[in-house]
């Protein structure tokens, strides 16, 4: 098992790559997801780790597992 600040890195890589591909930033991902900005804010630069409501609204949103998002899948 990996430590935290691993799995935080994860995540946070993960969504700037999605986030890439689709052509959106923070405020337009926490538009299109009702999720606060600041959180976006927070989750990217690996301050914080979200809660399991906003990980399904991202992995619905991205249209990828919740796996996916912390690491432990691969598309």
């Amino acid at each position: 098992m990996e430590d935290i600040e691993t799995l935080t890195l994860i995540f946070s890589n993960r969504l700037k790559e999605l986030m890439k591909d689709k052509n959106i930033n923070s405020v337009q991902l926490a538009k299109l997801t009702n999720i606060p900005r600041a959180s976006i804010a927070n989750w990217l630069v690996c301050r914080r780790s979200p809660q399991i409501d906003a990980l399904y609204k991202l992995a619905d949103f991205f249209a990828v597992s919740i796996d996916y998002l912390l690491g432990r899948q691969d598309f």
